[in-house]
């Protein structure tokens, strides 16, 4: 029976409604973005040689892990070299790789949150967290690597979690194998895997009066556990492991605590910003008395919420699968909050990072409070969060924008570094070297013409011997990167025979140097 133009329309209504929600939150979270995507030219040295390696990747030279960091796998190199074989090289498209998985992550945590609240609104509410964020979570979804390790897992858990029963063994298995993966891609994620096995346990009771299917589900955790190990034993079999990886001790608690009360745990709830700038040291904003009172409001307010959900959990009316969930979001958070405080790695505000999955399990943790509320209500509680959220992540862009309005920086744009560029290849010069945040940004935004290697880290030794053997270099220095003299290296190739020069383009200082032949 052919539908009728009445049934077409409602087909086509129907499935816009379902759409629009999942427009929306990619739109939310590009447009929050656009800053950082507006200066993709800005590409930073960490990012960049993931960029670097993709391009040796479609050339077909291939590493199981990260140059430089055997601490991360290649998968994110494998994502973005398939964006540049779509899209092109270029740093948007370097950035565009995580932000997708990114917007996959964000989409998969609001399918299920649908499910098990029963409301668009509310569901749609408690993914704002994941939107409007600070640098801990930005630096992640703009810049790889980590963003595809933190997909794994979150897809993980919403696979673990989905409120089906059929082929829930295989649906657990599937996703606490996803979940496991994510250790390769990065070990940072190894800081998920209490959280992880939580829910993995917890779903395996959700028919706790019937005995099979709950062993059926345990057979399935264990396989998926069994085959997501020895998958990442086999990837990383060639990894030596380094002592200093995995240096805890609770004598550093007396040192962490003080940090993570006082400076990330603040800038990670948008109660204080630090804005990078000019220089290597970002800033602490300091607002207006009336703002500094709301970032403290609204970081409390979050604070408060959480933890109220987490209490409201043991009430009847929060089904079981909901119950689960908080569990989840809330191990994940008691898991970082005491990582921190036992490592011996954080030292300053971008030590924030280590305290981020407290915000990607957000909405898992406020799961409660979403079911038990009205969408409306809910929505008005999470108001002074997201409104200080939104004002210290965007002001947190520093030099791509200006008030309400993004804008074009000078470092972003790249036409200095473009001018330099033409510079050096006008002196016929391919190689040089220069200080790490400099040398593989460079390289990068040169697609390799010049290729530059750092003076102070081989991530990638090939750049290093093809500079030490040619005969025309070019040493590069900004003032951005105080870090290396250019005076220093000028004196020392004083001694070395052959031609030198020193010369000012764009605000570089360049050391040019031709050994005699």
């Amino acid at each position: 029976m052919t539908e009728g133009p009445t049934g077409s329309h409602s087909s086509w209504r129907a499935r816009l409604i379902t759409a629009a929600p999942f427009a929306a939150l990619i739109a939310l979270n590009v447009g929050f973005r656009f800053p950082a995507l507006l200066n993709s030219g800005a590409v930073h040295s960490d990012a960049a040689i993931v960029g670097l390696q993709a391009m040796h990747f479609l050339k077909g030279e291939t590493s199981r892990f990260l140059w430089g960091a055997d601490y991360q796998g290649s998968f994110d190199v494998w994502v973005v070299a398939a964006f540049f074989s779509v899209f092109g090289v270029s740093p948007l498209v370097l950035m565009l790789a995580p932000m997708f998985g990114h917007l996959l992550m964000v989409c998969a945590v609001f399918a299920l949150l649908v499910r098990l609240l029963g409301n668009r609104v509310a569901a749609f509410v408690a993914c704002l967290p994941l939107t409007f964020t600070p640098q801990a979570i930005n630096g992640v979804v703009l810049y790889p690597p980590r963003q595809w390790g933190i997909t794994f897992v979150i897809c993980g858990a919403v696979l673990i979690a989905w409120p089906s029963v059929s082929r829930a063994p295989l649906r657990i298995a599937v996703g606490v194998a996803l979940a496991i993966a994510s250790i390769y891609c990065d070990m940072f994620c190894l800081l998920w895997m209490p959280a992880i096995g939580v829910l993995a346990v917890l779903a395996c009771f959700d028919q706790p009066r019937d005995l099979k299917p709950v062993a059926l589900r345990f057979v399935g955790a264990l396989a998926g556990s069994a085959f997501g190990t020895w998958a990442v034993r086999a990837l990383r079999q060639s990894a030596e492991p380094k002592q200093h990886e995995f240096q805890l001790g609770l004598n550093m608690v007396e040192h962490n605590w003080p940090l993570m009360r006082d400076t990330c745990f603040p800038f990670l709830f948008g109660a204080k910003v630090w804005v990078p700038g000019s220089g290597i040291v970002p800033e602490l904003w300091v607002p207006a008395a009336p703002v500094r009172a709301l970032q403290a409001f609204g970081a409390l307010t979050l604070v408060l919420l959480a933890v109220a959900s987490v209490v409201l959990m043991f009430t009847r009316r929060v089904p079981w699968e909901v119950k689960r969930l908080v569990v989840f979001g809330a191990a994940a958070t008691g898991t970082a909050a005491v990582g921190f405080l036992i490592s011996t790695y954080p030292g300053d505000m971008w030590s924030t990072r280590y305290l981020a999955p407290t915000l990607w399990g957000m909405p898992f943790t406020l799961g409660a409070l979403a079911y038990l509320l009205r969408p409306r209500g809910f929505a008005v509680l999470m108001v002074p969060y997201l409104v200080v959220a939104a004002i210290g992540g965007w002001v947190n862009f520093g030099p791509y924008v200006d008030g309400p309005m993004p804008r074009l920086s000078p470092r972003g744009a790249a036409a200095d570094e473009a001018e330099l560029a033409a510079f050096l290849k006008s002196r016929n010069i391919e190689h040089g070297h220069a200080q790490y945040w400099l040398a593989h940004r460079l390289t990068f935004l040169w697609q390799e013409h010049p290729a530059i290697a750092a003076f102070e880290w081989d991530r990638y030794p090939p750049y290093r011997l093809e500079a030490e053997r040619a005969r025309r270099k070019a040493f590069i220095f900004h003032p951005s990167e105080p870090r290396a003299s250019p005076q220093v290296y000028w004196n020392a190739l004083q001694q070395a025979p052959g031609r030198k020069e020193i010369v000012q383009v764009a605000g570089f200082t360049v050391i040019l140097y031709e050994e005699q032949p």
